[in-house]
């Protein structure tokens, strides 16, 4: 695990990255004596390095390292280098205001929240109500922005309900389903927003919930909830579940035991391969998630960037999340650019609102009302003898919002 407070420096003249797991490191030269005495442009993240959370924070926390170097390579922001501060919240929520602290003690200029709306609000508040721009490399939550944080806080995700809008339409289409049964953990913002997305658009369709059932993350069965699904009159087409891990990987386990055989869906939680032990040899589970981290992504600028992560870390990215932390410090960094080296909070978000499918690596759009992004295609991948490989793109065309609180 990467230790508390790790500070790395990257000059412009830096063209990769050795991500370390020590407290810092240091590859500065000079970029001109203009941007030394600007100094550089700090982005503070505060994330869960330790904990359950470092499988969805680490891999974004190391493209964004990836970016940085990019950017810098090539002069920097504003003829600014950036620089990344850090601090670990531990996956703990109550944690992650004094993760905030800590970065913002360190001149953070912007501040990287954790990959959830649950473990990143509470840095979040604390960041935007000092007048900085606090965004999140992934929390899908809609309510990470004007509907429940604040106007100054954004984030890099697909919105929850469209990765269950993209899997309700999928199913409908490529599966024939018309029957669905939905498992919902619901113990974070993210999932229960997944599951709006997924009934609302099921029903949209045309298409019949034959029943929904609830369970929580520290549960240490879901017998109750497999006896009531067994029981059904009708049984469903398909399941949709959403959790995350490792009440996920449990719940998936359980089914299958039970004598489940029905076709899972599922979202991004299920990505990626390090949960897999639980649960050798799965198969007929389809989910939704940003990229494939299998080499066989359609972008290949995505795959170039997969093998550049395995070069500099020597192994894969935990889930296609990481490609998240990449394109956070592309829009942070335009959206300086844009305001004319400002890095105060609100003259970022004026650039942020006008961002209409920008091209960063993960093309985005955000709004004055919404700070997320509901239209992006998604990559539907399929789960088979334990293996995971890319199915095909989608791109949701009805997505519904849920309502704010």
């Amino acid at each position: 695990m990467r230790r508390v407070l790790t500070s790395i420096v990257i000059a412009a003249a830096a063209s990769t990255l050795l991500v370390a797991c020590g407290d810092s490191g240091d590859s500065s030269s000079s970029t001109g004596s203009s941007s030394k005495e600007k100094g550089p442009i700090t982005l503070g993240f505060a994330i869960g390095k330790t904990g359950f959370m470092d499988a969805y924070d680490g891999p974004p926390f190391t493209a964004a390292q990836l970016a940085v170097a990019d950017i810098n390579a090539k002069g920097g922001v504003d003829g600014r280098p950036l620089k990344i501060v850090s601090a670990d919240s531990k996956s703990k929520p109550d944690l992650a205001g004094d993760a905030a602290t800590q970065v913002l003690s360190q001149g953070a200029d912007v501040v990287v929240t954790s990959c959830d709306f649950d473990q990143g609000s509470p840095a979040a508040i604390l960041a935007t109500g000092k007048g900085k721009l606090a965004f999140s490399t992934c929390a899908a939550s809609t309510a990470f922005g004007p509907q429940g944080i604040g106007p100054l806080a954004y984030t890099m995700a697909t919105a929850a309900s469209a990765e269950g809008a993209t899997m309700a339409e999928w199913a409908t289409k490529e599966k024939k389903a018309k029957t669905a049964y939905v498992l919902l953990d619901d113990t974070i913002e993210f999932t229960k927003q997944s599951a709006y997305g997924f009934t609302e658009r099921w029903k949209q369709l045309g298409n019949t919930l034959v029943g929904q059932d609830t369970f929580k993350q520290e549960d240490p069965s879901i017998d109750a909830q497999i006896t009531r699904l067994k029981g059904l009159a009708t049984k469903p087409d398909v399941i949709f579940l959403t959790s995350y891990m490792p009440g996920e990987a449990k719940a998936l386990k359980q089914l299958r035991a039970a004598g489940i055989d029905t076709p899972i869906l599922a979202d991004e939680d299920v990505d990626g391969d390090f949960w897999k032990d639980a649960v050798p040899d799965i198969s007929d589970v389809y989910y939704t998630t940003y990229v494939s981290i299998y080499g066989d992504d359609p972008d290949k600028k995505v795959n170039d960037l997969v093998t550049r992560f395995v070069k500099e870390t020597s192994k894969k990215p935990d889930n296609g999340l990481f490609l998240t932390g990449y394109a956070t410090v592309q829009a942070i960094a335009k959206a300086i650019e844009l305001a004319g080296g400002s890095t105060d909070g609100s003259a970022l978000a004026a650039k942020l609102d006008t961002f209409e499918d920008e091209p960063l690596l993960l093309p985005t759009t955000f709004t004055k009302d919404l700070h997320i992004t509901t239209d992006r295609t998604e990559r539907v991948m399929e789960i088979k003898d334990g293996k995971s490989s890319f199915v095909q793109n989608w791109k949701p065309t009805q997505v519904p919002i849920p309502p704010s609180k």
